[in-house]
């Protein structure tokens, strides 16, 4: 019984170190004086990322915002001509949205994203060894007063 639950130990930490999806990257490009554009996932995920446009002459894209799920993202170059957004956050399983705000001036801007699945920390598999060891002991001391 104890080998059994051994084994069964070591598949479920196993199978909980090991993502269950691979990382996932899109592109998107706009125009437009508003533009949404929205993924849904049924994973935990760090989602990264960055939106820019530039101007050349006097056609171009400004950006004025950008939103995550609400949340506003700076432009990391707001002085130079150059609209740059890059993103790094935590994603929980859901539909979540990417709205960008802008001037077009003839041009247009482009983004992109990648979600890479989360890994469970190391304590959360340190307290489910702790749990499945718990179980263990208590089966092998049940199954001697038996």
């Amino acid at each position: 019984m104890i080998r059994t639950l051994s084994a069964i130990t070591a598949a479920t930490l196993i199978a909980m170190a090991a993502p269950a999806h691979a990382a996932e990257s899109a592109s998107f490009i706009g125009s437009g004086t508003s533009q949404f554009f929205g993924f849904e996932i049924d994973y935990a995920a760090k989602l990264t990322g960055s939106i820019v446009s530039s101007f050349s002459g006097l056609a171009g894209y400004d950006i004025t915002s950008v939103t995550i799920d609400g949340t506003p993202i700076p432009d990391l170059l707001p002085a130079v001509g150059t609209d740059y957004f890059e993103f790094s956050l935590d994603v929980a399983p859901g539909l979540h949205t990417i709205f960008v705000k802008g001037l077009p001036y003839g041009g247009s801007f482009v983004g992109s994203y990648t979600l890479t699945p989360a890994v469970p920390e190391a304590n959360a598999l340190l307290l489910s060894l702790a749990g499945l060891g718990a179980v263990g002991f208590a089966a092998a001391r049940r199954s001697r007063r038996a």
